[in-house]
């Protein structure tokens, strides 16, 4: 009786060990993009050279008064929002020197930027866009996994700007408008290799869709302390008070 019990018992186990080592074949286990990383591209870039811009989109382009690239100007003459410690968005915070954190969750992802300490929460429960958008200054994100690739759409931006501080899409000038739409196809090509496939659909900014990559490395350290204000003040010492 004893070895009968025992015999059903190896049996069970030996069936439960089969069903999950068939769970283990047939599920696909999310891609690994976690850690710590940082652009590997040049900050005063863009996705592509030359966006088709509208009419438009073109008007505030020549509107743009950058610190960087080609059409630089002096940072008291500038009008780049990130001048006065406002959120760049999506995809120009990938743009500034700092690196950011990939966290993974069943349910979302969350991406830590050291740059104005801000979070970004990519939802992946299958939710769809709220049916009344509050527009953000980094947009609404949903996800979900394609293979080895997290896609992320991201609406509801706010396309805020005025004169003298305005946000773009880079740090080049190219702007948006509150209909921009950005998908992004992330993939780990290596272990110390992200890849971000960003594509605009701007209706109202550009004439059709545009798509670039961003490559990112990464980076053996943890996020630090970062206070826009005092960057400001240390780097950029025309800023301080009196100095204008």
């Amino acid at each position: 009786m004893g070895d009968r019990h025992i015999g059903a018992a190896t049996l069970i186990s030996l069936l439960l060990g089969a069903s999950a080592a068939h769970g283990q074949i047939t599920s696909t286990a999310p891609p690994d993009l976690s850690g710590v990383w940082q652009r590997s591209f040049p900050g005063a870039s863009s996705l592509v050279a030359d966006p088709p811009m509208t009419a438009w989109g073109r008007e505030r382009f020549e509107l743009a008064k950058p610190i960087h690239g080609p059409r630089t100007v002096s940072a008291t003459e500038a009008n780049a929002a990130e001048l006065f410690c406002l959120p760049m968005g999506i995809p120009a915070t990938y743009y500034r020197p700092r690196p950011f954190e990939i966290i993974q969750l069943p349910d979302r992802v969350l991406m830590l930027f050291e740059i104005d300490h801000f979070w970004r929460v990519i939802y992946m429960d299958g939710r769809d866009f709220p049916d009344v958008p509050l527009h953000t200054w980094n947009g609404y994100s949903i996800g979900h996994y394609e293979d080895d690739t997290l896609v992320i759409e991201t609406r509801h931006f706010i396309g805020w700007e005025s004169d003298y501080n305005q946000r773009w899409l880079d740090r080049l000038g190219h702007p948006f408008s509150d209909a921009l739409r950005v998908v992004e196809r992330i993939r780990r090509v290596d272990d110390e290799t992200l890849e971000n496939q960003v594509t605009i659909d701007d209706p109202i900014a550009y004439t059709g869709p545009w798509t670039g990559t961003l490559p990112f490395r990464t980076r053996n350290f943890e996020i630090a302390e970062f206070i826009c204000e005092e960057l400001m003040l240390s780097e950029l010492p025309e800023m301080r008070p009196g100095q204008h």
